[in-house]
């Protein structure tokens, strides 16, 4: 009986590890576009400043 109750919280902690590195990477890939969309902007903002 103990073991059936250790193999369900081990069953859910570990979907609860995934569940974790899933957003995290998709936080990880958000971070990353907003870099990149204020790159975008900050060049644009140089380019008009020298216009």
């Amino acid at each position: 009986m103990s073991i059936i109750v250790m193999l369900i919280i081990y069953f859910l902690l570990g979907v609860f590890v995934i569940k974790l590195g899933i957003d995290n990477s998709r936080s990880t890939q958000l971070s990353k576009e907003i870099l990149n969309e204020l790159r975008e902007i900050k060049e644009l903002m140089i380019r008009n400043k020298y216009e």
